[in-house]
């Protein structure tokens, strides 16, 4: 019976290793002060989750949600391509399962713009990572420049290569003017916070189950204990089977 405990106890604890590392939280803050009243606005946010693969393969997802303004807000209809869904206000995810999959909605800068990011790590096969991206659009539908290398001006950045992929992010490039008109943006870098969950929230995983039995005997009484999740709904079962110990020794069932 120890063993069976001991065994037992040792599967759950790498079923909740493997959930804990099975994705990253962030909350990302960037000052939006010197878009306020930019002539190379209205401005647009832009999230991005393509996948490495190539063939859509729907392994890795984005959940976006907490978006604060700081005195500005969304504005319009998002325009949506590949797996994106939803919107400024009640939250976005994106899911690659098209190569492409893009996020764009209009906003209306305040002092600040944040919000909390989910992003799952699985490692896409083939050696090039799926990728997250975040920018900000002028009113040509042009990215505003930063200091990201490569082709692509983002502020974030995140090339999902392990289990806990380096989180980039990028300041504006002034050296360089909007695409929209008028003078070249100075934004620093966004702060990327890593958020730790609550230790009740990390068992409510979707569509799984983790269960813990415990066998409790006194006076001839078997107790079996059954705590599961599914979907973020927990469910509890109690079975109870009174064994009596005139019958045992007889060799009754």
């Amino acid at each position: 019976m120890r063993r069976t405990r001991t065994l037992f106890f040792l599967m759950c604890t790498g079923v909740c290793s493997s959930i804990a590392n099975a994705s990253i939280l962030y909350d990302i803050t960037m000052n939006t002060t010197p878009l306020i009243g930019h002539s190379a606005g209205p401005f647009s946010v832009e999230f991005q989750l393509n996948d490495g693969s190539g063939t859509g393969d729907s392994n890795n997802t984005a959940i976006l949600n907490d978006f604060l303004f700081n005195g500005g807000g969304p504005a319009g209809s998002p325009t949506l391509n590949g797996g994106a869904n939803g919107n400024l206000t009640s939250g976005v995810t994106l899911t690659d399962h098209s190569f492409f999959n893009q996020f764009i909605q209009s906003f209306t800068p305040g002092n600040a713009l944040s919000f909390r990011l989910s992003l799952s790590t699985n490692i896409d096969s083939g050696g090039t990572p799926d990728q997250f991206s975040f920018a900000i659009l002028d009113k040509t539908g042009t990215e505003l420049p930063t200091l990201a290398p490569g082709f692509f001006d983002v502020f974030v950045q995140i090339d999902i290569d392990s289990a806990n992929p380096v989180v980039r992010t990028f300041g504006a490039d002034t050296s360089r003017v909007p695409a929209g008109g008028g003078s070249a943006i100075n934004i620093a870098a966004p702060v990327a916070t890593p958020v730790v969950p609550e230790p009740s929230t990390i068992l409510l995983v979707p569509a799984s189950w983790v269960a813990l039995l415990v066998w409790k005997r006194f006076r001839g009484v078997s107790r079996e204990v059954c705590v599961g999740s599914v979907n973020g709904a927990t469910g509890l079962r109690l079975r109870y089977a009174e064994q009596e110990r005139n019958r045992l020794r007889g060799g009754h069932s």
